[in-house]
């Protein structure tokens, strides 16, 4: 995460929301339709995808007013709490070509945003649960 130019707060120990197993299932399944694609093989494609997912994530209200936000650890460790950044890139997160992915949930847990590349793509998913507390 610190690789990705957020600022680490800890974890999120609450109980409240969406779990990152359960927006992972929401996001990643064979019938997910992504709400952005970026062609990988552009010269600006990692701006690209930075600039469309800060976007997108203003757009749903994923960022809190102080910049915070749930970024998933791993299913079996949860949520950690992080904050962006002047230097925040989540195609920073790519650790090997073709493997990124990134999930984030609003810290109110109404909406989710992930950040995978695919088959040359970079794409961007959302959910929204407005089952959320």
């Amino acid at each position: 995460m610190k690789d990705a130019g957020l600022e680490v707060l800890g974890m999120h120990a609450g109980q409240d929301g969406p779990t990152v197993t359960e927006v992972f299932r929401r996001v990643v399944h064979l019938d997910a339709e992504p709400v952005e694609r970026i062609r990988r093989s552009g010269a600006d494609a990692a701006r690209a995808i930075d600039d469309r997912w800060r976007a997108r994530a203003q757009a749903g209200q994923l960022v809190a007013g102080d910049g915070s936000f749930l970024v998933g650890a791993s299913m079996e460790l949860g949520w950690v709490r992080v904050r962006l950044t002047d230097r925040t890139s989540v195609s920073a997160t790519e650790n090997q070509p073709g493997e990124l992915f990134f999930v984030a949930r609003s810290l109110n847990g109404h909406f989710a945003l992930a950040a995978s590349a695919e088959e040359g793509e970079y794409c961007l998913l959302e959910a929204e649960f407005p089952e959320a507390p």
